[in-house]
């Protein structure tokens, strides 16, 4: 019996590697997708194991005072990110357009583009970062507790600068890669570096303990995965190495009109991520700011398994719409919505029956009086998971600026609405105006809008292929 599904198992790896080096482009499509899924949510497993045992290792080692500027240090570099102005995300829908039409100088001209212009805007970034460091007193950015501590945080600054930096660029090679629909190389990379990472902290812990080598081993062994997955990827496709000296004027203008897209998208995130327990703080509460964030953010955590699923779908669709395969659109679009739908019912039908009781005996905080917060939350996730996946189907079909706009717009309008109803009724209020926000603008205008970006793409590439046939009639 056992041997008997052994070979089975065999019989079914053979197959699925045989699709992958030389099968059908939309088996291969699917394959590829399905092993970005899988491999994702390994790496995001190995990834909490990492979150779950550094935060009480690197708590207990550095104590609570050191533990805090470690915090804080680790926030003021994390704004270095926002200077790489999203090339990463146009890189991805970048490379996917032009492997799918075989212009390999376009994807050598990308991918040194974005080298390019992420080194420069990181570091730029890192110096604006140290330059804050050194001008303004550590009692004006870190607090009075840190005044005495301006060389100790400079020297761990010059160091994690530099580690943060390599990582940002080195980063590039993840969205190459996400672009040529190989997402599982970087999840295989990112578990490796996890698994190194738990080792190294509990070495650098034990022996030596300082902030610089928490950082070096947390942001800079991902960076090593990282390089080794780019000399992979040149080894493999040794072409991209002629882009190195070429001008990549027009390439510099698809990143940047892609990535600031993609920035005002990460910017609507902001907002949706931390304005309810800003407002709640202003408006609210203690109690009701704290059962909010708590509430909230367990949801996103949640939702994780929705990022895990859709991430490596927008590559795939803009490789599918330049191979004008809409029926492969159509159809894996169909049987995600169906997985996600059950999922988020699920969920949400656990909030609302179960939620307070199991935030109070699990979280131990006190839920009397909530039943609205967790119902409308429920609904909440439902609709939001629903219209995640409208956004990411669009930025797959070149529809991002118009999701950067809606999005923006979601966020905005959330803002206003919790301005009137979070004095009314707290944190219900504020889950009510994210309901709200979601149902009035998403809801209803994503289905519309990819409605009509569907039949323009399909009326260009019905023009563009009576074109080809027409230039072919002429040359005949």
């Amino acid at each position: 019996m056992i041997g008997r599904q052994a070979q089975r198992a065999r019989a079914q790896l053979k197959d699925f590697l045989s699709i992958l080096t030389g099968g059908e482009h939309r088996s291969r499509r699917s394959a590829l997708l399905r092993l970005a899924i899988i491999s994702s949510s390994l790496s995001k497993v190995c990834g909490l194991a990492l979150q779950t045992i550094a935060i009480p290792l690197v708590y207990r080692s550095l104590g609570q005072h050191r533990y805090e500027l470690y915090l804080l240090m680790t926030a003021a570099l994390a704004t270095i990110a926002i200077a790489q102005m999203g090339a990463g995300p146009g890189l991805t829908q970048g490379i996917a357009r032009a492997s799918a039409g075989g212009r390999r100088n376009q994807e050598a001209s990308l991918i040194n583009a974005a080298f390019r212009l992420t080194t420069v805007t990181a570091l730029i970034g890192g110096g604006v970062v140290l330059a804050v460091l050194h001008l303004i007193p550590p009692s004006a950015i870190f607090g009075p507790s840190f005044a005495a501590e301006r060389s100790a945080i400079l020297s761990v600054a010059n160091v994690c600068v530099f580690v943060v930096i390599a990582q940002i660029i080195s980063g590039v090679v993840d969205s190459a890669l996400a672009g040529y629909q190989e997402q599982m190389f970087t999840n295989i990379g990112a578990m490796i570096s996890n698994i190194l990472s738990i080792g190294l902290l509990f070495f650098v812990c034990r022996h030596s303990p300082t902030i610089s080598g928490v950082i070096v081993v947390l942001y800079g062994v991902p960076t090593l995965s990282r390089v080794a997955n780019l000399i992979v990827l040149y080894l493999r496709r040794p072409y991209l190495a002629k882009g190195l000296f070429q001008s990549c004027r027009g390439s510099y203008a698809l990143l940047l009109n892609v990535g600031l897209a993609f920035w005002a998208i990460q910017l609507g995130s902001l907002i949706e991520q931390h304005g309810g327990t800003y407002v709640l703080a202003h408006l609210s509460s203690t109690q009701e700011t704290d059962l909010f964030a708590i509430v909230y953010k367990s949801l996103s955590l949640i939702g994780s398994v929705n990022i895990i699923i859709t991430q490596p779908l927008w590559p795939a669709f803009t490789d599918a719409i330049a191979h004008r395969d809409f029926d492969w659109i159509h159809r894996s679009y169909a049987k995600i919505r169906r997985a996600l739908t059950l999922f988020s019912c699920l969920v949400g039908l656990l909030m609302m029956t179960v939620g307070p009781w199991g935030f109070e005996h699990f979280v131990h905080v006190d839920t009397s009086g909530s039943r609205l917060l967790f119902c409308v939350l429920g609904v909440y996730f439902v609709a939001n998971v629903w219209t995640h996946l409208y956004y990411v189907t669009m930025m797959g079909m070149q529809g991002i600026w118009r999701v950067a706009m809606i999005a923006i717009t979601e966020n905005v309008l959330l803002i206003l609405l919790s301005l009137v109803l979070v004095p009314r009724l707290g944190a219900a209020g504020m889950a009510l105006a994210y309901l709200f926000a979601s149902l009035f603008l998403p809801v209803w205008l994503l289905p519309r809008l990819m409605k009509k970006t569907i039949r323009e793409i399909s009326s260009s590439s019905k023009l563009a292929e009576e074109s080809s046939i027409g230039t072919v009639r002429v040359e005949k």
